[in-house]
């Protein structure tokens, strides 16, 4: 009778113990589990160091669902790039490719900003026609060029109080022109149109002229082939001072007046210094981009050029 009691007190503690045992082999399966479908245990298994893996996890999902599927070194120095565009990422992984041939150093920020803008294919490949319903807004370029033959029917003629003999433009361009020449007037300046408007025939023979001088790689840097060049599109300016060439205009106190003020009459400095390598020309302080007052100053404090501006923000693609 005794030992039966004594039975009896001492199931419900086996069944307490086995419990706490099934409760303990639970947890620790859960735990297991919990860690071998973690993304940390994904990532550290695809080669992602312990600084990667931090990152990651930090990271959007789209950036991590990228990792997951296998081991990219660059992943995370290319997204954490501001202009970097999704769209464009196997195309910085062959550029990394082609650049890694040449140097062990790679530039991150150069790599999305040479690919946004076509830089890493040669001059005159991989073209498109430009969209012309975006406007005063178009990007022309060595890589967007115009429709054949493109000829704007608004082109009217620019009194030589305003330029040299001869110069066309689009009437919004001149209306725009004329509110800065006398803001620049008032201060003291002079600003001269010394061309505007060319036709495909007159951008042809400039070209041409340049090839024909010194070669096809100096034409391309310093003229735009017909259908290509802004100058064409009827958007685009060049200006000088009293006293100064194209060559020596920045040197002039109406540059800098410039720089400081066309962005609020829609004009932007189309070719910057140092910008060589994005926008494919020589620098030009003379050539000014007619955009529009809102989206030149937008692209003014940027700090962009406007291939830059075009590609992360306008780009319909």
């Amino acid at each position: 009778m005794y030992n039966k009691k004594r039975k009896i007190k001492k199931r419900p503690i086996i069944i307490a113990i086995i419990i706490v045992i099934i409760i303990i082999i639970a947890v620790i399966a859960f735990k297991l589990y919990t860690h071998y479908t973690s993304n940390e245990y994904k990532l550290d298994k695809l080669g992602y160091n312990e600084k990667e893996i931090s990152a990651l996890l930090k990271s959007d999902k789209k950036v991590l669902d990228k990792a997951l599927t296998k081991y990219d070194k660059d992943l995370i120095p290319l997204t954490k790039q501001k202009y970097f565009l999704w769209k464009n990422y196997s195309i910085y992984k062959e550029y990394i490719t082609k650049k890694e041939k040449e140097t062990n150093d790679i530039d991150y920020q150069d790599i999305v900003a040479m690919v946004n803008v076509k830089r890493n294919y040669d001059y005159y490949t991989h073209t498109k026609k430009t969209d012309m319903q975006q406007e005063n807004a178009i990007l022309v370029n060595k890589y967007f060029s115009l429709p054949d033959k493109y000829a704007p029917t608004d082109v009217v003629d620019v009194s030589n109080w305003y330029a040299f003999d001869g110069i066309k433009t689009r009437q919004v361009v001149l209306d725009a022109f004329k509110e800065m020449f006398n803001s620049a007037k008032e201060e003291g300046y002079t600003l001269i149109i010394n061309s505007g408007y060319r036709t495909y025939e007159e951008q042809k023979k400039i070209y041409d002229d340049y090839k024909e001088l010194k070669g096809e790689e100096y034409a391309d840097e310093y003229a735009a082939r017909p259908d290509y060049s802004e100058h064409q599109s009827g958007l685009a300016l060049d200006i000088i001072t009293y006293g100064a060439s194209g060559e020596t205009f920045d040197q002039t106190d109406a540059f800098k007046w410039l720089q400081k003020n066309a962005h609020k009459y829609g004009f932007i400095l189309r070719y910057p210094k140092d910008k060589e390598e994005i926008t494919g020309y020589a620098y030009e302080s003379w050539h000014y981009r007619y955009l529009g007052k809102d989206l030149a100053t937008k692209v003014k404090k940027s700090g962009l050029t406007y291939d830059e501006y075009y590609a992360y923000y306008l780009d319909k693609e």
